[in-house]
């Protein structure tokens, strides 16, 4: 969390006030919570964790709806985090405790947790901070998430000096500088040289690929520094050393990544994240600039990295460590991943959104997590989640809306789907405030994707979508931002499901949100075709399987599961069971819950299903007699066995998608002709003259199920064909 020295005292109450995991209402199904610089660990559980400063914390079982966690609602004296902050923390509350009305309830700011699997530990990371640069990074550790927390020592110090108050003998740096250290390149008038000498908060503690543990801190003015930790112990490894050189490594400090020269960058937070299928990702740094209240230019940045301790540099190749003279809190260094906006659905701007963590989730799906401030009152501020969807580049954009389940489409989108008229958000690189007084907030504009490739509208100029995946790209005044389309909700009371888009370039990102609200029957795209055949079609909802009686059942590969589904040459299918008949929606109805039922095939409208793929074996059953806006529905999402298929209208849920599969040859059916008949015997008999090894399929031909091709098949198999 940002300390600007001028205003400390006021900021740091004001924050606490705003910083209790309080629950709040809002639009939509959304559960909002309060806490202040969030940082997120997915736990053994599978939940999402956020702890942020004061002991602010809370759970999540999807990032959408959050709950207090560690009784942080009663105040950073009341969690479960530690038993008694005063004593528990004596040896840093100590260190910082060195100017008139300080309270350590109030100065404990930015922790990060991570679980240790070397030490089988918890591991918290807290931010003790001092008024005056005497701050400290300190390691507390637990057997459960929520505590209670045990303080086991101090990584890094600041504020050190040579007086009584804060001697560096009273900290490790004679340890890592030797005995009567010289420390002259950190003081100025006798005081902390804040120029030189980062502020030791804002920790965020990470594994790289090789399994080696970092430690990236630091705030604002000296800039930010890595150190790497000793995996056994979670404590700084003394081992590691540092040579001094001016905007590269300080022997205490550690290797410099970013910032520095009294140029604004706090809340550090590194994430190793690649792209799915992609051999190597990137180590992201994310930043957050200027001033932590609503009209204080606050937002977030992005730099990258092939290594964990650098160099990090933007989408223009600029450095994260800030020259001597750099710009100051605006800037136009790092990718900026959002700026003050609104949307017209949303009822006030969201402001100075920043101090964020980063998630790769086990799914390969990317997430930022940062508290957001509005308009409307100095520190309140809430939770938010985006997804981030990497583009082409390896970088990374976030979407539009916050995260709502939204995923990807694995096949891409339709023209008809993606052309159109969208309010379109430009955030601006360097947008202006002033600070405490006022900051611009950028709204939505109008443009239009047109079928010929160009936008018109207020930008002119190019866009493109690359054939069979939703990746896409847009170009105006000679700068070309690449990104992805991306179904999501908006946030609005209703959650209208639209299609968005979200792209970067020249380190600026860009939004976009279609009008019109999502028509799914208009962005079905066809794949390769499934050949004729039989099949079984397991609903992704409940794993059972659809049957004859037109009803979900535990059947598999028996007649009652397997379906013919056979083209009927003008983009649909029929669909019919082992005795001929034909899925059919009742009277050639286009409502939606009209049952689904078998009928003798004539070969109608209502016989015919368009199958569409939805990911990788998985289907919709798209109905003609809808004009295939509506599909074959499980009634009522059910899991329950005999639970009725319904015709409803095609969103895209589990309970209309089915994993389509070739069935397998009933024993005896050697030629897979769905029959079981004398063809049968004299393709085995053939096979035998040629072949008296194990049969590649034993379930086709090996009767007796001795894993063998014997006469005993042939002659258990003649036996069953002549009865």
């Amino acid at each position: 969390m940002k300390q600007n020295r001028v205003f400390s005292a006021l900021l740091t109450g004001c924050v606490m006030l705003g910083s209790l995991p309080l629950l709040t209402a809002s639009a939509g199904n959304y559960t909002r919570v309060a806490v202040h610089d969030p940082s997120v660990v997915k736990t053994q559980d599978g939940s999402y964790f956020i702890i942020g400063s004061h002991l602010g914390a809370a759970r999540s079982a999807d990032l959408m709806n959050w709950t207090s966690a560690a009784n942080s609602d009663r105040g950073s004296t009341g969690t479960t985090f530690f038993n008694n902050i005063y004593t528990d923390l004596a040896v840093p509350e100590k260190w910082s405790n060195t100017t008139d009305g300080y309270d350590l309830s109030g100065n404990m700011w930015a922790p990060d947790i991570i679980y240790n699997t070397a030490m089988g530990k918890y591991c918290m990371y807290l931010s003790v901070n001092g008024q005056v640069w005497n701050s400290s990074v300190v390691l507390c550790t637990a057997d459960s998430i929520e505590g209670p927390y045990t303080y086991q020592g101090t990584i890094v110090y600041s504020g050190f000096t040579n007086n009584s108050v804060n001697n560096v003998n009273d900290t490790d740096v004679p340890k890592v500088l030797g005995h009567n250290p010289d420390i002259s390149r950190y003081l100025t008038n006798g005081g902390w040289n804040a120029a030189y000498g980062t502020n030791a908060i804002d920790p965020a503690v990470f594994y790289d690929e090789t399994g080696s543990l970092h430690m990236v801190y630091g705030s604002w003015f000296g800039g930010i520094y890595m150190l790497e930790l000793d995996e056994q112990t979670g404590l700084r490894d003394y081992n590691v050393k540092y040579e001094t050189k001016a905007n590269v490594a300080d022997a205490y400090m550690g290797q410099k990544i970013a910032g520095g020269n009294y140029v604004s960058g706090e809340g550090p937070y590194i994430e190793y994240m690649k792209a799915p299928g992609a051999e190597k990702g990137y180590y992201y740094l994310f930043l957050s600039y200027g001033y932590f209240n609503s009209n204080g230019g606050y937002n977030m940045r992005i730099f990258r990295s092939e290594n964990p301790q650098g160099p990090y540099t933007d989408q223009n190749g600029n450095s994260a460590i800030y020259p001597s003279g750099a710009d100051n809190i605006g800037g136009t260094t790092g990718e900026r991943l959002m700026s003050n906006y609104q949307w017209a659905c949303n009822d006030r701007p969201f402001k100075a959104q920043g101090h964020n963590s980063a998630l790769m989730d086990d799914d390969g799906k990317l997430y930022v997590i940062y508290h957001t401030k509005f308009d409307d009152a100095y520190g309140f501020h809430e939770v938010r989640v985006h997804q981030l969807i990497m583009n082409d580049d390896g970088w990374i954009t976030a979407a539009p809306y916050e995260y709502s389940g939204e995923s990807l489409s694995d096949a891409g989108h339709t023209a008809a789907a993606v052309t159109g008229e969208y309010d379109f958000i430009f955030h601006t690189l360097n947008q202006k405030f002033e600070n405490e007084k006022s900051a611009d907030v950028e709204k939505p504009q109008s443009i239009s994707l047109n079928a010929d490739g160009t936008v018109s509208g207020a930008v002119t100029g190019t866009w493109a979508m690359r054939s069979g995946t939703p990746y896409m790209s847009i170009t105006f005044n000679n700068v070309t931002y690449k990104g992805a389309f991306l179904v999501q909700a908006d946030e609005s009371a209703a959650m209208t499901q639209r299609m968005t888009f979200t792209a970067t370039g020249n380190n600026t990102c860009v939004w976009g949100s279609k009008k019109a609200a999502y028509d799914r029957a208009a962005d079905v795209v066809d794949l390769t075709p499934l050949e004729n055949g039989t099949y079984t079609l397991q609903s992704v909802n409940s794993g059972l399987y659809l049957n004859t009686n037109a009803a979900q059942s535990a059947e598999q590969n028996t007649d009652a599961a397997v379906w013919t589904l056979k083209q009927t040459g003008d983009g649909y299918y029929t669909v019919q069971n082992a005795a001929g008949k034909a899925l059919t929606v009742e009277n050639g109805s286009a409502d939606n819950g009209a049952d689904i039922l078998l009928a003798d095939l004539n070969g109608g409208t209502a016989q015919k299903f368009r199958i569409v793929q939805e990911g990788e074996g998985v289907y919709a059953l798209l109905t003609a007699a809808s004009g295939s806006k509506g599909c074959a529905d499980v009634y009522n999402i059910s899991t329950e066995p005999g639970a009725n298929i319904c015709q409803w209208e095609y969103w895209g849920g589990d309970g209309q998608k089915y994993r389509i599969v070739p069935a397998k040859a009933a024993a005896g059916d050697v030629n897979a002709d769905g029959q079981t008949d004398r063809a049968d015997a004299l393709a085995l008999q053939r096979y035998l003259l040629t072949l008296e090894t194990a049969l590649p399929d034993p379930q086709a031909a090996d009767v007796n199920g001795d894993g063998r091709l014997t006469g005993e098949d042939l002659t258990m198999l003649k036996r069953s064909l002549l009865q």
